[in-house]
């Protein structure tokens, strides 16, 4: 075989090397996007799932009778406003 017909093929070897690289690191890059998609969507789905189950959990409590967080902060300050009214009143008498 002559010299230039070897090179030649290799050059046309190289060139189609070089062209299925550039694919797959194309068809990788599209499937890392996607991924990355999926996983955006995962997220905010899991989110939403959350926020339904609070809700949820948060109605139940509600039905039994049990107080929410936030009655539990507000009646936590009446009781730290009525210790202090108390020990003024205790040093008023002193």
């Amino acid at each position: 075989m002559k010299a230039s017909k070897r090179n030649t093929r290799v050059k046309a070897l190289e060139n189609l090397k070089s062209l299925a690289i550039a694919r797959v690191e194309a068809a990788r890059d599209a499937v890392v996007d996607r991924a990355g998609e999926a996983r955006a969507r995962t997220v905010e789905m899991v989110t939403q799932l959350e926020k339904v189950f609070e809700q949820r959990v948060s109605k139940a409590i509600g039905r039994l009778g049990m107080p929410s967080a936030k009655e539990v902060r507000a009646l936590s300050r009446q009781v730290s406003e009525l210790k202090a009214s108390v020990e003024k009143l205790r040093r008023a008498r002193a």
